[in-house]
C-alpha cells in the first residue's frame, strides 16, 4: 500500500474515533449530573433499643489464678469428670396420709351435753394431743322430768335432810347420856350424808332447768371425761362446748403422726419401669434435686388403681418422729427405675449455687488456674451429682475448696 492510500485511511478513521470518545464522555457527564441531582441527604440512625455495657460472655467469666501458698491454704483438690453408669430415679408427687389404725374418731358413748374443760380454750384443728389427754367433758342427759317434778323432789329431799339431821343430833345425845350406841350414831350420820347428796343433785337439776347454766350446774351431776386414745394431731372438730350430742356421735378426729404413710400415684405405663420393692426417697417439693431426703420403706398392700387417672397407688412408711411432715402434705418421692444410664458424674461437693439457684462448678484450666462454669444438675445420688449438661469427660473440677474459691472470686475469701 502506498503512502497516499495509508494517509487517506487514517483520515477516514479519525472522525469515527473522536466521535465515539466524545459520545462516551457526554453520556458519563450526564449520568453523573443526573445521579448527583437525585441523591438525598442520609437520615440519622435510630437509637438502639438497649445499651449493654461491660458485657461479659459466659465462656469468658472471671479466671482465678492462685499462688501455690494460696492454693494450699484454701485446700483445693480436684477430680476428673466421669462418664458412669448410674441408676435412673424418677420423681413423683406424693401425699402424706395417716397409717390405718393410727387415725381414730372419738365418739360420744352416751347422750348428753358437752362441757368445756377447766382452764381450756377448746379444741382446735392442728392441736397436738397425747394418750390419755382429756378432750371433752360430757354431762349425761337428765331424766325426763319437768320443772314442777324437780321442785317437788327438792322439797322432799330437804325434808329428808332435816329428819336425818335431827336423827344424828338425837343419836349423839343418847350416846352422851350412855343410853345409846355408837352404831346408832354411825347409821344416823350415813343417812344424813345420803340425804345431803340427794338434795344437792336435786337442787342442781333445778338450777339447770331454771337457768340453763350448764357449766355452773354440772359440778353436782354425773359427767364423763373423754380422753384421747392415741398421740397425734387433731384433724377435725365436729362439735362445740354446750352442744347436745347423742350416743355414737362423732366428736373429734385424731391422726397419728409417727409413723406416717406416703401415697404415691404412679402412671400405669411407668409401673413396670419402677422398682417398687426398693426404698423411696421423700423430700420437699422445693428440693427438686432431692439433696435432703428421708428413706421410706415400701408397704406390702394390695395395689389399688384409679381408672380415671390411669394410676396405681404405691405406699411407703416414713418415720416422722420429728413431725417434719403433716397429714395431707404434698411431697416429692423419688423412686428407683429398673434401667441404668450413662451420665456425667461429679462430686456433689463441687456444686455451688448462686443467688438465683443456678448450679456452677470450678474447672482447672492450667496449674493453679480455675474458671467458673455453669452446669445443669439432674439429680443427686448419695454424694454424687449427676449432670445433664457439664464439662467433658476427664475435665478436672474442684472437689474440695469450691466454696473458698467462690469467696475468693467475689472478694470475701481467705
Amino acid at each position: 500500500m502506498g503512502p497516499t492510500r495509508r494517509y487517506l485511511n487514517v483520515i477516514a478513521v479519525l472522525p469515527l474515533t473522536w466521535g465515539l470518545v466524545w459520545g462516551l464522555a457526554g453520556g458519563l457527564a450526564w449520568g453523573l449530573a443526573g445521579g448527583c441531582a437525585k441523591k438525598e441527604p442520609s437520615k440519622p440512625k435510630p437509637p438502639a433499643p438497649a445499651k449493654i455495657t461491660n458485657a461479659v460472655k459466659e465462656l469468658e467469666l472471671t479466671t482465678v489464678t492462685l499462688t501455690p501458698e494460696a492454693q494450699s491454704r484454701l485446700g483445693i483438690e480436684t477430680v476428673a469428670v466421669e462418664f458412669r453408669s448410674m441408676d435412673m430415679p424418677r420423681t413423683f408427687g406424693g401425699e402424706i396420709v395417716p397409717v390405718p389404725g393410727e387415725s381414730v374418731t372419738v365418739s360420744a358413748p352416751l347422750s348428753g351435753v358437752l362441757l368445756s374443760l377447766a382452764g381450756a380454750n377448746g379444741l382446735m384443728p392442728g392441736q397436738g394431743v397425747t394418750p390419755g389427754q382429756p378432750l371433752h367433758r360430757l354431762l349425761l342427759s337428765l331424766p325426763q322430768k319437768d320443772l314442777l317434778t324437780v321442785q317437788q323432789e327438792v322439797s322432799a329431799q330437804q325434808v329428808e335432810l332435816d329428819l336425818a339431821q335431827e336423827t344424828v343430833t338425837r343419836a349423839r345425845q343418847l350416846l352422851q347420856d350412855k343410853v345409846g350406841s355408837v352404831r346408832q350414831l354411825n347409821e344416823a350420820q350415813a343417812r344424813l350424808a345420803t340425804a345431803s347428796a340427794a338434795l344437792t343433785a336435786a337442787q342442781t337439776q333445778l338450777k339447770l332447768l331454771q337457768n340453763g347454766d350448764i357449766d355452773f350446774a354440772a359440778d353436782g351431776l354425773a359427767s364423763l371425761n373423754l380422753k384421747s386414745p392415741i398421740a397425734g394431731v387433731i384433724q377435725q372438730v365436729f362439735v362445740a362446748p354446750g352442744q347436745t350430742v347423742t350416743s355414737g356421735q362423732s366428736l373429734v378426729s385424731i391422726s397419728g403422726l409417727n409413723p406416717v404413710w406416703v401415697k404415691v400415684p404412679v402412671y400405669v405405663g411407668e409401673l413396670a419401669r419402677v422398682e417398687s420393692d426398693n426404698s423411696a426417697r421423700v423430700h420437699r417439693l422445693s428440693d427438686w434435686a432431692g439433696t435432703e431426703y428421708q428413706e421410706a420403706r415400701p408397704v406390702s398392700l394390695p395395689v389399688g388403681a384409679n381408672p380415671e387417672t390411669a394410676t396405681v397407688d404405691l405406699f411407703y412408711e416414713l418415720d416422722n418422729a420429728a413431725q417434719v411432715y403433716r397429714i395431707g402434705q404434698k411431697v416429692a418421692v423419688t423412686l428407683t427405675r429398673t434401667a441404668r444410664q450413662q451420665a456425667l458424674v461429679v462430686p456433689y461437693a463441687s456444686i455451688l449455687y448462686d443467688m438465683y439457684g443456678s448450679a456452677w462448678i470450678y474447672i482447672q484450666t492450667d496449674p493453679q488456674v480455675y474458671r467458673r462454669e455453669r452446669v445443669q444438675l439432674q439429680y443427686v445420688l448419695e454424694d454424687q451429682a449427676v449432670l445433664s449438661r457439664g464439662p467433658g469427660v476427664g475435665t478436672k473440677v474442684v472437689s474440695a475448696g469450691a466454696a473458698e474459691l467462690f469467696g475468693t472470686e467475689f472478694g470475701v475469701g481467705k
